[in-house]
């Protein structure tokens, strides 16, 4: 029986889509954030699951993106070619792109504090599992958020989003529709896995199961 290729344009293909690019920021982030501890202190576990990921950093890239896109892009890069006008000097160009990253910066840090926010409200406070805590530093809300961190996370979120996104947007394109839906289905079913067993870990012990 002759199979029926899939669609280069559908639903399916835009879910697997923006599951891969969140996975990639995901990977990133945890590698982030584990050579991080690595190098300031000591080697930590990272995230919520066993696999080297965490989708928080996956959760804010599409926040962003879906929200604002990149400074230069999307319904930010809208703007930003209105400020700039039609046929504008390089003075022009410089101080509308700066005011653009400043404007997007400033964005981006609310954004991200939201999107951590409520993350933490649902599994720190609600499910009681204890992926982060800020009680450590100053300037906090609920442990949860900390604005030193925001502003980094900030800095970090526009530099990513003009640098990393746009090539992991480029390498997304690469795969043909049949291997990128099988890579994000198989990648998929062992992320739904592993957080299931984390979960049921952590009910049954009552602390995350950590590899380091």
């Amino acid at each position: 029986m002759e199979e029926t290729p899939l669609p280069k344009k559908s639903g399916f293909q835009t879910v697997c889509k923006y599951f891969l690019l969140a996975s990639a920021v995901a990977f990133f982030g945890w590698f982030f954030e584990t050579m991080s501890f690595v190098i300031l202190w000591e080697p930590n576990d990272r995230g919520m699951l066993t696999l080297p990921f965490c989708y928080l950093y996956g959760a804010v890239a599409l926040v962003v993106w879906f929200t604002l896109g990149t400074p230069f892009s999307g319904n930010m890069g809208k703007l930003y070619r209105k400020m700039k006008g039609e046929n504008p000097s390089r003075l022009r160009t410089f101080g509308c792109a700066a005011a653009m990253l400043a404007l997007y910066f400033v964005a981006v840090t609310i954004l991200s504090t939201l999107v951590e926010l409520v993350i933490g409200l649902i599994f720190i406070k609600g499910l009681g599992i204890p992926l982060w805590s800020y009680k450590y530093y100053e300037h906090t809300f609920l442990d949860i958020v900390c604005l030193e961190f925001s502003l980094l996370w900030g800095v970090f979120i526009t530099v990513g989003m003009c640098t990393l996104w746009p090539l992991f947007v480029f390498l997304e394109q690469k795969p043909p529709p049949r291997v990128r839906a099988v890579a994000a289905i198989v990648l998929a079913s062992l992320v739904v896995c592993d957080f299931a067993f984390n979960c049921i870990y952590f009910i049954v012990t009552g602390v995350h199961f950590d590899v380091i």
